[in-house]
């Protein structure tokens, strides 16, 4: 069997993925599988790529690539395009999990439990969304940008207190991404305490696995920004009482399913005041990532065993669908315990 890697990057991002995608391969081969990357920026060489490689299944890392210097279109509708089985969500789950209030509404609408919110856009010279500010009266409230992932857009001046300081964050993040999502701030609740959720699998028979995050460094504020991220000052660790993990479990389960994500994903969330509350979903988390790595840890998995799960998940799925008729590489049972492996290939 053979997998494909791929991502549409910026020249600075080459070296990190290079070296994420190697690891990636590596663990394949604990299943018996074969790997291979690469790197495009158009839908000809996607075509091209995948004609010299012809892989049995695609992973895709990234949800767009540059069409024009202001277009971009959703990779993973043109692997659907071009007919092509691949590991993750669905084109139109990937643009719903991506618009952070687009999917609290619809969480909302089937009562999963996400802070109050609301939402200002840029569009052309005018500005949608105004006369919600009249009616913010429940500070403290965060603002971040409404299509974004990985906390960017996010530091101490993003939680206000006041119309003043809100209106003067507002008018900086609409100049840079032109959508911004205000939310109910959580953080100044004595109990708080953020977890994220890593899921593998398809509904009914996912595995659903929490973990709790801290801060090596304690900000001004409760947040979590790139820099932190991206400076490894965060730590995650499972969550080991049993209460708390069958609640996340239990209420993450139905904020996974009303999302319609699939094969793998992730969740975070906030307990506060007693009540969990969740934010947002990474519908393609990075893999390998040391806050997905914990979670899986506490699942008694280890890295190379949690990425076999997600693309046993991915090739069960489109096996099931009738998109790719081959059989389930024999390393991949060895590789996983004898209960993960039956739970992701029941249908």
């Amino acid at each position: 069997m053979k997998v494909l890697l791929l991502s549409s990057s910026k020249a600075d991002q080459l070296k990190i993925k290079t070296e994420r995608f190697q690891r990636f391969i590596s663990a394949l081969g604990c299943g018996d599988i074969e790997g291979s990357f690469h790197f495009f920026n158009t839908r000809e060489q996607l075509k091209h790529i995948l004609h010299t490689e012809r892989p049995d299944l695609v992973f895709c890392v990234d949800y767009y690539f540059q069409v024009e210097s202001y277009q971009r279109e959703n990779i993973h509708q043109a692997l659907e395009d071009l007919q092509v089985p691949y590991v993750g969500s669905a084109p139109d789950v990937l643009e719903l999990v991506l618009a952070k209030s687009e999917l609290k509404k619809k969480w909302m609408l089937h009562q999963v439990s996400t802070p109050p919110y609301f939402v200002i856009r840029q569009s052309g010279s005018q500005t949608l969304g105004l006369e919600n500010l009249s009616e913010a009266h429940d500070y403290p409230y965060i603002l971040k940008p409404d299509r974004e992932g990985n906390s960017r857009g996010l530091d101490e001046n993003s939680v206000v207190f006041d119309r003043r300081a809100l209106e003067s964050k507002l008018e900086e993040l609409l100049a840079i991404y032109g959508e911004v999502l205000i939310e109910k701030y959580l953080g100044i609740y004595p109990d708080v305490q953020e977890y994220t959720v890593a899921m593998i699998g398809s509904s009914g028979n996912w595995l659903l696995m929490p973990a709790r995050v801290t801060l090596k460094q304690e900000h001004k504020f409760r947040m979590i920004t790139t820099q932190d991220k991206d400076g490894h000052l965060t730590r995650a660790v499972p969550v080991t009482d049993k209460d708390m993990l069958e609640r996340l479990i239990a209420e993450s389960e139905k904020a996974f399913e009303v999302s319609g994500v699939r094969d793998y994903s992730r969740c975070d969330l906030i307990l506060a005041d007693g009540n969990l509350f969740f934010i947002e979903i990474n519908g393609l988390p990075m893999i390998p990532d040391k806050w997905f790595e914990e979670c899986a840890r506490g699942m008694g998995l280890s890295i190379d065993q949690c990425i076999n799960a997600i693309i046993l998940t991915g090739l069960v799925r489109n096996k099931h669908e009738g998109k790719i008729d081959i059989q389930i590489p024999s390393g991949l049972q060895k590789i996983l315990p004898a209960k993960i492996f039956e739970r992701l290939t029941a249908v």
